[in-house]
């Protein structure tokens, strides 16, 4: 089975120059977690996923050390969350991006999945434009009704 089989097309995507609160809007509006971040010709230059934006939020490993009781207010990385709403896609996504084709086997797109603690994967052409995108879950549906079927 490949790629092109299983992957979903109707995909909500942002720009690098959107803001993050738009990629919040789209993960809770659709239930998903994360979104491939497109340029103008529709090329995948990224993906933002919640782990980003939530990281966001935390303070880095250079704040907590300078002043731990700081890091450590949870109330007040609350009320940050406004300034990770107004940041930049191309802030806090994860670029360059794994990326597949669409005759990737999906077997090799859940190992990718695994060995990069990644949990989508854009499929794009051979110009890098998106196609579809496969989620970690697509990857296991599709296993287990082909190669485990339910014996009732």
């Amino acid at each position: 089975m490949k790629a092109k089989n299983v992957m979903t097309t109707l995909v909500h995507t942002v720009k690098p120059d959107d803001k993050v609160g738009k990629a919040v809007y789209l993960i809770c509006r659709h239930n998903i977690a994360g979104l491939p971040v497109v340029n103008e010709q529709n090329k995948v230059v990224g993906v933002i996923s919640e782990k980003d934006i939530l990281k966001a939020m935390y303070p880095s490993y250079g704040e907590f050390y300078e002043d731990p009781i700081s890091a450590m207010d949870f109330e007040k990385m609350e009320e940050n969350f406004q300034e990770v709403n107004g940041l930049l896609v191309k802030d806090i996504m994860t670029s360059p991006p794994i990326t597949a084709g669409p005759e990737t086997p999906i077997l090799k797109l859940g190992s990718l999945m695994i060995l990069k603690k990644i949990r989508r994967i854009p499929i794009v052409d051979e110009e890098g434009k998106l196609l579809g995108i496969i989620s970690e879950g697509d990857v296991h549906r599709s296993v287990f009704r082909c190669y485990l079927p339910v014996k009732e």
